[in-house]
């Protein structure tokens, strides 16, 4: 059974941030997609960008 891994959301000022908080956890690399709703991790404005492990 596969782990689920909850997504990273961010915004352009925190993407860096995020995709390297998502390899420090995951040990892989991240895949990017837009982002249609949810909030950014880390400041709570729209998030740009939905960070996700590969299926």
């Amino acid at each position: 059974m596969q782990e689920y891994i909850k997504p990273i959301y961010a915004c352009d000022d925190h993407i860096d941030m995020a995709i390297d908080d998502f390899l420090v956890e995951n040990e892989t690399f991240p895949v990017l997609s837009k982002a249609e709703e949810g909030t950014c991790s880390y400041c709570k404005k729209a998030a740009a960008y939905a960070l996700n492990k590969s299926e």
